[in-house]
């Protein structure tokens, strides 16, 4: 799975299908392909800074079902941009739940 940074307007989106597109990043070292799992999680971040994401935030899990090499690299990480798209959820479709990690206490 691979994690994005968003805010809550795009997540809100995402899950009311009114979007199913994004145009993204390639991850370091490894591709996205159709049927992989992609989830948005809300962040924050200030001009300049890395993303951070915030704990217990809102996201929202799709599987991807097109993948596009766009021919382009992000000028802040040099990393090739892809656009992806995934199928809006059915409002009656329960959401997948994203796995968490469990540390021990």
């Amino acid at each position: 799975m691979h994690t994005y940074p968003s805010d809550e307007l795009q997540i809100s989106d995402v899950e009311r299908g009114r979007r199913c597109e994004a145009v993204v990043p390639s991850p370091p070292g490894a591709s996205l392909q159709v049927g992989d799992s992609v989830l948005f999680a809300l962040s924050s971040s200030r001009p300049g800074e890395e993303p951070c994401y915030v704990r217990g935030g809102d996201s929202v899990l799709v599987s991807l079902t097109a993948v596009t090499d766009l021919g382009m690299t992000d000028p802040i990480s040099g990393d090739p941009l892809v656009q992806i798209g995934w199928t809006a959820p059915r409002p009656d479709a329960p959401q997948p739940l994203p796995r968490r990690s469990r540390r021990p206490r």
